[in-house]
């Protein structure tokens, strides 16, 4: 990198920095059990540093499953029939499809039926991921 100063300390691998680092602590530990080996002491499972490839798997917890969806008191259940339904017309987000038509399709069929004391955008938020596929379903979530 021409143009820029860089500090003495820079080090351009990480993964050698840190594997370098984790045998100096390593070692330096096991140095210090082996001298106080005559006071038989309990201690603590050391720590090894992560990775960058530690950092960058996914981890369940991080993966998104769609919006919330406000019930209000009570819960309520969606048919298998009317999941089927919105499942026969799913927006895949091809260039060919009309977004437009897909959002009128769904608001259609979930005007169908109302759930008793369950608010409708509660239902069309629940229903919403099934009427989707492919890279649209990968873009909501």
């Amino acid at each position: 990198m021409s143009g820029f100063n860089l500090p003495a300390n820079f080090h351009s691998d990480l993964e050698t920095l840190l594997r370098k680092r984790r045998v100096c602590i390593v070692s330096s530990s096991a140095m210090q059990l082996a001298s106080e080996s005559t006071v038989p002491t309990l201690t603590a499972p050391i720590a090894m540093a992560k990775t960058l490839r530690d950092y960058s798997t996914p981890v369940v917890a991080n993966v998104p499953t769609g919006p919330a969806v406000n019930m209000g008191n009570g819960s309520f259940e969606i048919c298998t029939g009317l999941i089927s339904m919105v499942q026969a017309s799913q927006f895949c987000g091809l260039p060919s499809e009309d977004a437009n038509a897909h959002l009128q399709n769904f608001l259609e069929l979930c005007d169908t039926f109302v759930i008793k004391d369950v608010v409708q955008n509660s239902i069309r938020l629940r229903l919403f991921p099934f009427s989707q596929a492919k890279k649209a379903k990968q873009w909501f979530y």
